[in-house]
């Protein structure tokens, strides 16, 4: 029990037994313990006040309670006081702190009961009201100077606390500090207009809770209602501090963890070998002398975990992993995702984390798709803030989904580096036509040279034949390309999928599919005809090799006329051998002139393509920055002291350093790299202005020297200055100011209210959160948004400040400490003693100091 610290039990604290003359039971009597306590099992009650009318029966609590030890079910001693008061007289629920009411075989309470009856006979009828009023009980109980509280019993019904005494009555109780110290909560409030009354008159509320009042066995935890306390300790002081939290800590409604969070940690090997925490699911805290080993169990965790240490310090906390794992060591994560499956992570120093089951099967799960984007913050990362951290520190809270957006915003910027590739090429191409046209005249010049030799007729025969040759040899290249472009139509991933979906199924809808099952098989029958295609054209491909080889036969065969002709051509400086290559050359310039008007239609249409990739990628990141303002709102929504701003490709800073990084040595100037960045949103656009729009913009801010470096520089390097991305500009306003505007303290306690609001996160782990921050923002911010948000995170803090575990309510502490045989943990909940001594000791320096503090503190006070 208590195994993961502080939880929510079922309690029934109004209990009757054997004892009570109301309550029946026909049953063995050396049965009975077995099965009350059996009974109280079956109904999942975990704590329960035996509280008897009017009577306390020493030997059957004792054995009842030996009983529910064994099952992990906590007893308290009670009674049922009808007390003096009212018309009917109110019966009050007395818990009674055993370890100072009973001692041994001696106990007080039936003492008590003696006084308050005394002169009473029948005192054990449920009617029977004592001799006193609740003012003067109360006086009584005092006087024994031990732990109790009372719990007014069935208030609406008779012989309860609203139903026998007046308004007047009530709120002069009310007003009473002995009624407000020992009055600690009420039973069985049904009517919402009387409790509404009741509070009004009260002037305070006190927390409802349920008993079942039961007259049998068969009437333990009976009825509709039932009540929940958290505890993690069964003592008296436990339940008694969970009143006084009743907000928190009591409840009629279950509460169960349904997020995601980390269930124990685990050490094979290193410095705490064999030893497992359990963690909570809501608020843990390592506690410790420095050097103790605290940051060694967060820093594990994070390993575990696959979260990269940040930059400050990453040396540090690796090393710290390393001395506490040792060669070999592994560290093993329980855990429970958000919807109660449970899986293991295991890491070995120096490998790959490793996802199974329970069963240590793998499973293919990421473990962000087990515990949704965990935050970490190790020690000095939340005061050591650069430019730009906001961003950074919300990329975090975003978490994969930002991530997607990064994929989808890569790729758009292949594709338009891949397209702005060709246009380049296309550019170059059509900017060479007028070195075309020069060398087509040379050309000219030179052919007709043999022309008025009256070479051309005798050299025709042999040029005639190189290119029918070339004619041939390019058919047989462009059909090889042609069933190329065929059969990658027919193994594209799209037909395969459709292949994969003709055996589509729906349970809704299953007449639809039939008709989408013969749709998709007439496109996928398609695949049988673009084969047949292919091998039609194969079977061609395969004459035009033919023809190919005819021609080089024939070519081979006419070998000796041509040089026979060339033997005959003897005239000085004319190489008959030119003549051929020159009207081979001729050919070629004159097609790729005519491929110009081509050239410049797929240019104007790549222009197009590109402005539209530039779109797609600005409308991407526009839904990217919709995530962030998502966020952001919810931020500025849950909580008053922060508020966050966000500017799309606001960082001009981060633009202004990419500009200087990019052209060094272009002699562009600082005031001229800032016009830039007022001119443009980011670097694709300036990118864009330069290649496809003449240097429309920039030429108004560059003169032609440096505007001519600029351009060949964006001409080389454009594939990577795509790449830049100008990021999204974040203010938070901490108290109404920029935090970039407040001390470091007051940052760092910004940064932890802003980290501690989060609701997407599974799990928030910080390295001594209190770095930094004074105690009064740690209670008056920090530890409030603690409380409220821990139902909902996990949180695993490594600290030296008392407040966090005491005043945030710590679920489960883990006390560390470090000697020569290595390191030590105990853990429990703030409720367990050991603990808080553990607490006193460590972070208030000792029983002796502690005490010493708090009576100078009230020596001030007064």
């Amino acid at each position: 029990m208590f195994e993961r610290g502080t939880e929510w039990i079922r309690a029934d604290f109004h209990l009757h037994t054997k004892a009570d003359k109301e309550f029946k039971y026909s049953g063995e009597d050396n049965s009975f313990v077995s099965e009350y306590v059996q009974k109280l099992k079956e109904e999942k009650i975990g704590l329960g006040v035996i509280t008897n009318h009017n009577k306390f029966d020493l030997g059957e609590y004792k054995a009842l309670k030996k009983k529910a030890n064994k099952e992990d079910i906590a007893l308290f001693p009670g009674v049922e006081l009808s007390v003096k008061e009212g018309a009917n007289g109110i019966h009050c629920l007395i818990v009674f702190k055993e370890t100072e009411w009973i001692n041994g075989e001696n106990e007080n309470i039936n003492q008590f009961l003696d006084e308050v009856f005394k002169g009473i006979s029948n005192r054990e009828n449920e009617n029977t009201r004592c001799n006193l009023d609740l003012a003067h009980v109360i006086e009584e109980l005092n006087s024994y100077d031990k732990g109790y509280f009372i719990l007014m019993a069935h208030i609406e019904q008779r012989s309860g606390f609203l139903k026998e005494c007046d308004g007047g009555l009530i709120e002069s109780l009310a007003q009473k500090t002995y009624f407000k110290n020992s009055v600690l909560g009420f039973q069985k409030g049904r009517t919402r207009d009387k409790i509404k009354q009741l509070e009004q008159w009260m002037g305070y509320k006190l927390p409802y809770i349920e008993g079942s009042d039961c007259k049998s066995i068969d009437e333990i935890g009976k009825g509709d209602k039932k009540c929940y306390v958290k505890i993690g300790d069964s003592n008296f002081d436990s339940v008694a501090l969970a009143f006084k939290d009743f907000k928190n800590r009591i409840s009629l409604e279950k509460s169960t963890s349904s997020h995601g969070f980390i269930r124990s940690v685990e050490f094979l090997g290193g410095k705490l070998d064999g030893k497992k925490i359990y963690l909570s699911p809501e608020l843990n805290c390592l506690i410790g002398i420095r050097g103790s080993g605290k940051s060694s169990i967060i820093e594990a965790i994070r390993y575990a975990l696959d979260i990269p240490p940040s930059n400050s310090d990453n040396d540090y906390k690796r090393e710290v992993v390393k001395n506490l794992l040792g060669s070999g060591g592994q560290v093993i994560l329980e855990l429970q995702d958000n919807y109660g499956n449970l899986y293991r992570i295991k890491r070995i120093l120096g490998e790959d984390p490793h996802v199974t089951d329970m069963d240590d099967k793998g499973v293919g799960a990421k473990i962000g798709s087990i515990l949704s984007a965990p935050l970490y913050f190790g020690q000095k990362d939340l005061s050591a803030m650069d430019n730009g951290f906001e961003l950074t520190l919300l990329d975090k809270i975003v978490g994969e989904v930002s991530g997607n957006f990064e994929t989808q915003i890569s790729n758009i910027e292949e594709r338009i580096s891949s397209k702005m590739k060709g246009f380049i090429n296309l550019e170059n191409k059509i900017n060479n036509g007028g070195e075309l046209e020069k060398d087509l005249s040379d050309i000219k010049h030179k052919i007709k040279i043999f022309e008025e030799k009256g070479l051309s007729d005798k050299l025709s025969k042999q040029v005639n034949f190189q290119q029918d040759k070339a004619t041939i040899d390019n058919v047989n290249t462009l059909v090889g390309k042609y069933i190329q472009a065929l059969q990658n139509i027919i193994s594209s991933e799209e037909l395969s999928m459709l292949i994969k979906l003709e055996k589509s199924n729906s349970q809704e809808v299953p007449e639809l599919f039939e008709k989408l099952r013969i749709e998709i098989k007439k496109v996928t029958s398609t695949k049988n005809k673009i084969e047949e295609i292919i091998q039609e054209v194969k079977d061609s491909k395969s004459k035009l090799v033919e023809f190919s080889n005819e021609m080089n036969n024939t070519i081979t065969s006419l070998e000796e006329e041509f040089a026979e002709i060339k033997r005959e051509i003897d005239i000085p400086n004319l190489n008959p051998d030119d003549f051929s290559a020159l009207k081979l050359r001729e050919t070629k310039i004159e097609e790729a002139i005519e491929k110009i008007d081509q050239q410049e239609n797929e240019k104007n249409k790549l222009v197009v393509e590109l402005n539209e990739l530039v779109q797609e990628r600005n409308d991407t990141l526009l839904k990217e920055l919709e995530i962030y303002k998502n966020e952001i709102n919810r931020i500025n929504q849950s909580q008053t002291s922060l508020k966050l701003h966000i500017t799309f490709k606001g960082d001009k800073k981060e633009f202004l350093t990419q500009l200087k990084d990019s052209f060094k040595g272009t002699s562009v100037s600082t005031s001229s790299y800032e016009q830039i960045t007022g001119k443009f949103p980011d670097f694709t656009s300036l990118v864009i202005d330069i290649l496809l729009k003449d240097s429309e913009k920039i030429s108004q801010i560059l003169p032609d020297t440096h505007l001519t470096k600029v351009k060949q520089r964006v001409r080389e390097e454009y594939s990577s200055y795509l790449k830049h991305k100008t990021p999204n500009n974040i203010t938070i306003n901490y108290h109404g100011k920029p935090i970039t505007n407040h001390s470091i303290g007051q940052r760092a306690s910004a940064l932890v209210l802003f980290i501690l609001s989060q609701k997407n996160n599974n799990l928030i782990m910080i390295d001594q959160p209190e770095d930094d921050l004074d105690n009064q923002v740690i209670y008056n911010e920090i530890i409030k948004e603690i409380k409220s948000r821990k139902p909902d995170v996990q949180f695993i803090f490594a600290t030296h400040n008392a407040n966090i575990p005491v005043l945030g309510d710590s679920e489960q502490i883990i006390s560390v400490s470090y000697d020569d045989e290595g390191i030590t943990t105990d853990t429990g909940s703030i409720d367990s003693k050991l603990i808080q001594n553990k607490i006193v000791d460590i972070m208030e320096g000792g029983h002796e100091a502690f005490n010493r503090r708090t009576e100078i503190y009230n020596l001030w006070r007064n």
